[in-house]
């Protein structure tokens, strides 16, 4: 019975796989049974793959239980509003059919590397810590280099944040960057002021608490906390739409966003993600590097932070142009002092 149910559910979403007039048009046009939205582990997998040809999904062997400590709750998933998003840039450089921070920031360190936030839903504070990093290496021409710390804003920015592990709202973390500064800090038992001090765990994991705010630094380092803060000068929403990402991006440097995660997202491997089937688990937020297109697809290029043993080493692609599960809505910035 359940081989003949996945059988029926394959062959009535395959009209977004062979599309009639394009590639986003089927996207866009795309129903997902019913039944595919309660699969789940491998049945959702060998759906997933089955139903669709733009990405691989693999049975990671979690629970949705586990899965969800490294997600925030759904309510921190807010739409900026219009009156925070800053006017779409205007730059005399076209706009390339492709385009990669990693290469074409290359001084850059911390664009390459992938961070790991754990059991905690700390995405909103290391998608704001990895940009910020990038974005003063950016700016100085790679003369500085600092590992901003995702623990201060998951730990000090408090309430106006959010609620930590819980989750929070991106473009707050932006504005504490402005308006009280962020110290350094690297990954778990790592080097700068405050590293991440939740460690990394791929199985029996328990969800962690919010650690608390620690308005000093390690032992080893030598700098006082309130010396090793880095200031932002602003802090914005990016007009929601694909060109004013993609020349924010090539102008200032990579950003952060959020969107909404269902568990086929979680078992991808590699390829160029399409929601296709599974569970809402909750929210995310990620960073945006760049772009290209992928046999007709368009896609944008993505930093996760669950470690290099997910996905594309840490990395993924998601379809660009469609607002996949509320990715381009989202986009925040800002610019360091």
């Amino acid at each position: 019975m359940k081989v003949l149910m996945l059988s029926v559910l394959v062959v009535s979403s395959l009209a977004f796989v062979v599309p009639n007039e394009s590639v986003l048009g089927a996207i866009r046009a795309r129903q997902i049974p019913a039944e595919a939205e309660e699969l789940s582990g491998e049945a959702l997998a060998t759906y997933v793959n089955h139903a669709q040809k733009f990405y691989v999904a693999e049975h990671t062997g979690k629970t949705i239980e586990e899965l969800k400590k490294g997600l925030m709750k759904e309510e921190y998933l807010v739409e900026p509003k219009d009156e925070e998003r800053a006017p779409e840039l205007i730059i005399e450089a076209d706009i390339p059919a492709s385009f990669d921070a990693r290469t074409h920031w290359s001084k850059c360190a911390s664009i390459q590397h992938i961070r790991d936030q754990s059991t905690c839903g700390s995405c909103w504070a290391f998608g704001a810590a990895e940009a910020i990093s990038d974005r003063i290496c950016i700016a100085t021409d790679g003369a500085q280099q600092p590992v901003i710390a995702a623990d201060d804003f998951l730990s000090c920015c408090g309430h106006t944040c959010g609620n930590g592990c819980e989750g929070g709202y991106p473009i707050e973390a932006w504005r504490w960057w402005v308006s009280k500064g962020a110290c350094t800090g690297g990954d778990y038992g790592g080097a700068g002021c405050k590293p991440y001090p939740i460690p990394p765990c791929s199985k029996n994991c328990q969800e962690s608490a919010t650690p608390s705010c620690q308005a000093s630094c390690q032992s080893s380092y030598s700098t006082p906390y309130t010396k090793d803060k880095h200031f932002g000068k602003s802090a914005y929403a990016v007009a929601k739409t694909v060109s004013a990402i993609q020349k924010e991006i090539m102008t200032n440097g990579p950003v952060e966003t959020a969107f909404t995660v269902y568990e086929d997202f979680y078992q991808y491997k590699n390829g160029v993600y399409v929601h296709t089937a599974g569970k809402k688990l909750g929210g995310h937020a990620v960073k945006f590097i760049g772009w290209g297109t992928d046999n007709g697809t368009p896609y944008w290029l993505v930093a996760n932070s669950w470690g290099n043993d997910w996905g594309e080493k840490g990395f993924f692609r998601i379809v660009r142009a469609v607002n996949e599960c509320g990715i381009e809505a989202a986009v925040v910035a800002g610019l360091p002092k």
